[in-house]
């Protein structure tokens, strides 16, 4: 990882001869596993990501377990991301994109008195996608070659999750679910001569990557029992421990018609633990307000027993508002829709040469009924990530997500008295 960072700051200092290109994500996903995915639901990607602190029975919050304790029907919940970067330098633009499945969920309730609710499911934790290129030239005592060097990278680490929620009470809920990190990360540097009396050359580089992390999470609905002026106010703490995950690594030459391949070596990779906090405000039936906090210490993720360059720890801030449905039937339909804002501001855990990357955004969102129990949920974000100066790139970011909801009466009794 040290040598492809300093391949990176290579390219960054060549910037003026660089030709951004790719099949649709940002050259910041060259460093560490990649761009990280915060991303709790469709609904919250529109109120900022915000959410710890908030429940609903129509999503699911992949982030806290704990807000899991309001659905009261069998939930299949799937969802789609659509990512375009203008990726530019002091010198160049590009505009690039991609669109993924992004993930997948299924609760089901076991006993709605008490809040126990079974979830299961996969989203994705972080994503490589770059595909940029530079020039040089090498210099031997009887000769000079000109060459050009395309640097690519794929892949990335889905999540699974297994988890559970259960309310002791009727504001206290309580979650934790078994996460379990596992995908493929492959790069590869690809040197073209400029005279056609020299060979092309390649190499890939794979990283396989698994290991599991576990999350608890514990959410106060409602503060009334401090003080009845506190009643519309919720808190909530969400921990992510630490992980270790096996890695196994290996790379593969190509030069003309040959091919060699390193051999395999396996090793260790830590994730570092995540902190979140989060508070609601639920004024009345229509609105709902939403803060939230994160922070992760990836200075202290370990590759190969050391800390990867171009790291830091990271926080993101997130706040949002929601105004829900009206409940009456007979109601118009722009009355029946949820309309959602919010903001976001990420001090990223990129830090290429020590020039920390932040990020913001603004989003919207809208929620629409699709049946009595299902809903359809968009969000739309823009933002930027990086700067220009000191020879970075700047992103300009634009995503839109979409997700359907629907639910379903499923292996349910009633509970006895």
């Amino acid at each position: 990882m040290n040598t492809r960072l300093r391949m990176l700051m290579l390219t960054l200092a060549l910037s003026s001869h660089m030709v951004l290109a790719g099949s649709g994500g940002s050259i910041y996903s060259l460093i560490g596993i990649g761009d990280l995915r915060y991303v709790p639901n469709v609904r919250l990607a529109g109120m900022g990501y915000a959410g710890y602190a908030t429940t609903s029975p129509f999503s699911l919050n992949t982030s806290s377990p704990a807000t899991w304790g309001k659905i009261d029907r069998a939930r299949i919940e799937a969802s789609m991301l659509y990512e375009g970067f203008n990726s530019s330098t002091s010198t160049s633009s590009r505009f690039l994109a991609r669109a993924d499945v992004s993930s997948a969920m299924l609760a089901i309730p076991v006993s709605a008195a008490h809040g126990i609710v079974i979830g299961a499911g996969f989203t994705p934790y972080s994503k490589v996608d770059y595909d940029t290129f530079s020039s040089g030239s090498y210099v031997s005592p009887a000769d000079t070659m000109a060459y050009g060097l395309r640097y690519t990278g794929t892949g990335g680490i889905s999540k699974g999750q297994l988890g559970l929620s259960y309310s002791p009470s009727r504001s206290v809920s309580l979650g934790g679910c078994v996460n379990y990190l596992f995908g493929t990360v492959q790069r590869a540097t690809i040197i073209t001569p400029r005279l056609s009396s020299y060979n092309p050359g390649t190499q890939n580089e794979e990283n396989t990557m698994n290991g599991p992390t576990f999350t608890v999470a514990v959410l106060l609905d409602s503060l009334e029992g401090l003080s009845s002026a506190l009643r519309p106010f919720s808190v909530s703490f969400v921990a992510t421990t630490r992980g270790t995950l096996t890695s196994t690594h290996r790379y593969t030459y190509t030069y003309v018609d040959q091919r060699d391949t390193s051999t395999e070596d396996t090793n260790l990779m830590t994730i570092p633990a995540a902190f979140g906090f989060g508070i609601g405000y639920h004024p009345s039936d229509r609105w709902l307000m939403a803060v939230d906090f994160t922070t992760q210490a990836w200075s202290t993720m370990e590759y190969r027993g050391v800390t990867p360059d171009g790291v830091r720890d990271s926080w993101r801030f997130g706040v949002g508002i929601e105004r829900l449905p009206a409940r009456e039937a007979g109601v118009p339909l722009l009355d029946r829709l949820a309309y959602r804002l919010g903001f976001m501001y990420e001090a990223t855990y990129y830090d290429p040469g020590g020039n920390g990357i932040n990020a913001w955004a603004v989003t919207g969102g809208l929620g629409l009924p699709v049946s009595t129990d299902a809903r359809l949920n968009m969000a739309l974000e823009y933002g930027t990530r990086g700067t220009l100066s000191n020879g970075l790139i700047k992103d300009r970011v634009l995503r839109f997500s979409a997700s359907l909801s629907i639910s379903e009466q499923w292996f349910q009794r009633p509970d006895e008295d």
